[in-house]
């Protein structure tokens, strides 16, 4: 093998160990040990080599969003081998109702996976986190985390309240008007 990248760690009478720095996904393969003795004898290993995925993207979200209306996040990353695992929470709750998508690179090793999430936006909703988790075996159990915060405006609730439910002649009464919208 002639590669700047290979380097001869140990040369001996039992042993020949070499290190390869800044792997690629083009070392992956066949790697061959020979001991030239009178039969020829081989030893031979397949290294496969893991594609680490891209930091992931949300793309699909308008700030703000009316209530009522549908929202489509999609999330994505390119790069990863075996193609990644994708998973959406909201408020660190799962969110299981998604489709997920997974298309060759252009280099034909390599994956990209995409999952959209689809729901109507609702007041509740206001101020919450939705996170697209990133799962692979690259990543040492660390998965990539990409977030959205999510603003929806809703039309107001209005509501009178009284200090007294049953006021009686003569007494003083305050009404109090409480209206709770977004914006304000």
């Amino acid at each position: 093998l002639r590669d700047n990248r290979i380097e001869l760690v140990r040369a001996s009478w039992h042993e020949l160990s070499i290190s390869v720095s800044d792997v690629s996904l083009s070392d992956e393969g066949q790697y061959t040990c020979s001991l030239f003795t009178m039969p020829v004898k081989t030893s031979k290993a397949f290294l496969t080599v893991l594609g680490v995925p891209e930091k992931p993207q949300i793309t699909g979200f308008t700030s703000p969003v009316m209530e009522g209306e549908r929202m489509q996040l999609t999330c994505k990353t390119s790069g990863s081998k075996p193609a990644a695992d994708i998973r959406w929470f909201k408020n660190d709750k799962e969110v299981k109702d998604v489709k997920y998508l997974k298309e060759e690179d252009a280099n034909r090793k390599t994956f990209t996976v995409s999952s959209t999430m689809d729901f109507l936006a609702d007041r509740n909703d206001d101020g919450a986190v939705v996170s697209c988790r990133v799962d692979h075996e690259s990543l040492n159990s660390t998965p990539q985390i990409a977030m959205q915060v999510l603003e929806i405006h809703y039309t107001p609730l209005v509501k009178i309240i009284s200090s007294n439910s049953w006021p009686e002649e003569g007494q003083s009464i305050i009404l109090t008007c409480e209206s709770k919208g977004k914006p304000v």
